[in-house]
């Protein structure tokens, strides 16, 4: 028990730092941790990946409203985007979360394990931003389908969305530093929405670590949010200092 408290407070540590720095939410590395710490424990595959993704998210929930409050300080939160992509972000969240239930937990560690290779490779060695527009669409169903994709993939692998939306918005010509602050914002409405479904889904499940509620588990949740809702603050701060193409190696 006192490893796994240790574990969890220093993955709080971390993820919380990088949700507040590259605005990807921390997902990338609670889930991995809670997998493996879980297999550890004995449970079963069956269950152990749907519960990492569902505490992610709602681990999410707290690191993003940190991370948010200090990047609306730095003013690098584009609020154009939120009005245009919220709709879409929640509805994808919400269908991703209900096919991540729907599907076994060796699917859910080879979707998560294949995208995220896919975007680390891609954000490593794209030395220079693809571009598409000068902005974002003006049309509704194109910013729609961008968003929902975006909060689809993320509420399927339990992460904050900064490893779509940050690259998505660079592309549609959004300096990085502002890319990140309104991806931690983008965070908050793949999180909320993709917990609930996940607590709705796994209300039945059967072998689930205790203090689970649904896929949720509240131990897990409490222990990394005691530590990363203060490094969310301080990575924040620092992602408007860091170099541009630094922060962009730091994110692959």
């Amino acid at each position: 028990m006192t490893i796994l408290i240790i574990t969890f407070l220093l993955t709080g540590l971390i993820s919380g730092l990088l949700a507040g720095l590259l605005g990807v939410g921390g997902g990338i590395i609670i889930v991995p941790v809670s997998y493996f710490v879980l297999i550890q424990l004995g449970y079963s595959i069956d269950v152990v990946m749907h519960v990492s993704i569902a505490s992610s998210l709602s681990i999410i929930i707290f690191t993003s409203i940190s991370s948010i409050l200090s990047h609306l300080k730095l003013k690098n939160v584009d609020i154009k985007v939120i009005k245009k992509w919220y709709l879409g972000i929640i509805c994808g969240s919400i269908l991703g979360s209900f096919l991540a239930g729907s599907i076994d937990g060796e699917l859910l560690v080879i979707i998560f394990i294949s995208l995220a290779f896919l975007i680390s490779l891609n954000m490593f060695f794209q030395n220079k931003i693809l571009t598409l527009k000068e902005d974002i669409p003006r049309n509704f169903f194109i910013n729609f389908l961008i968003s929902g994709f975006i909060g689809f993939f993320s509420a399927l692998i339990g992460i904050g969305g900064g490893s779509f939306s940050v690259p998505t918005l660079s592309a549609f010509s959004k300096k990085i530093h502002k890319a990140v602050g309104t991806s931690a914002v983008l965070g908050f409405f793949i999180a909320f929405p993709s917990t609930i479904s996940y607590i709705f889904l796994g209300m039945n499940a059967k072998g689930l670590p205790p203090y689970s509620l649904g896929y949720v588990n509240i131990l897990i949740v409490i222990l990394v949010i005691s530590t990363s809702i203060f490094t969310a603050n301080i990575g924040a701060r620092l992602s408007s200092k860091i170099r541009k193409k630094t922060l962009k190696k730091i994110f692959a």
